[in-house]
């Protein structure tokens, strides 16, 4: 690949991204963490594609935003891959799906059921989408040395934000295990195995992802508490990243 050549969405160049990446859906979010950094600089900012250079205790980082949902998200995963990614950290927001996984709580995702519609166009149906070992007892770590709890289990990656006239499986998902609910972890780890990277993630629960099933834009999120609780993720991913 011509190194010149700016790689799809995020218009970056092959060598731009660095080996460690964080990753998150906001573009406002991926400011903010860059702004945490040391020696900052702003490579693009492209759609919803923001991506930011910086150094955290001395290791350089890239921070890049992937926008709202698997499809869009993958094209990011990929192309930071192509661009140098060797380990990427996804922090990001999910639905809890069980109730003492309440708003305020954090939930570390060893897998994701790819339900959205992506990753099964990648590989194999019955190819799971599931994190690196690595990058998670980095995760557990650093929230332990940080004395904060998280929960950790499989999470579910749905494509629909709203409900349709189609039933989702989100019902099943939790009754066979499941803990959490988001839109574009089972889209990275999936982007990750197919390229042979370490991935995982951090996410913050906004709410309980049952209540809104059938009314997404009735329920109110707590957005001090969420802030709050994003920030414990962030700081826990800084340190898991440099030290995978």
């Amino acid at each position: 690949m011509n190194k010149d050549i700016l790689l799809p969405g995020i218009k970056l160049k092959k060598g731009e991204v660095t080996s460690k990446v964080i990753v998150c859906g906001d573009p406002e979010r991926a400011e903010k963490i860059s702004d945490m950094l040391d020696n900052k600089k702003v490579l693009n900012k492209s759609r919803e594609y923001w991506s930011f250079y910086g150094e955290y205790k001395g290791v350089p980082l890239t921070i890049t935003s992937h926008g709202v949902g698997a499809s869009g998200a993958m094209l990011a995963f990929i192309s930071l891959i192509k661009g140098g990614a060797k380990h990427i950290i996804r922090v990001g927001t999910c639905g809890g799906l069980k109730k003492e996984i309440k708003a305020g709580t954090i939930v570390v995702a060893t897998a994701a059921s790819k339900e959205e519609g992506v990753s099964n166009i990648y590989v194999p149906e019955s190819f799971p989408a599931v994190a690196d070992f690595d990058v998670l007892n980095a995760l557990m770590k650093s929230a332990e040395d940080k004395n904060v709890e998280v929960f950790k289990g499989i999470i579910v990656t749905q494509g629909a934000y709203y409900s349709g006239v189609m039933p989702t499986n989100t019902e099943l998902q939790a009754k066979a295990g499941a803990i959490a609910l988001e839109m574009e972890v089972a889209a990275l780890y999936t982007a990750a195995s197919m390229f042979d990277v370490k991935a995982g993630s951090i996410l913050s629960v906004d709410g309980n992802a049952l209540d809104v099933l059938d009314a997404a834009d009735e329920c109110e999120q707590d957005p001090d508490l969420l802030t709050k609780t994003v920030d414990k993720t962030i700081e826990i991913a800084l340190d898991a990243i440099i030290n995978i």
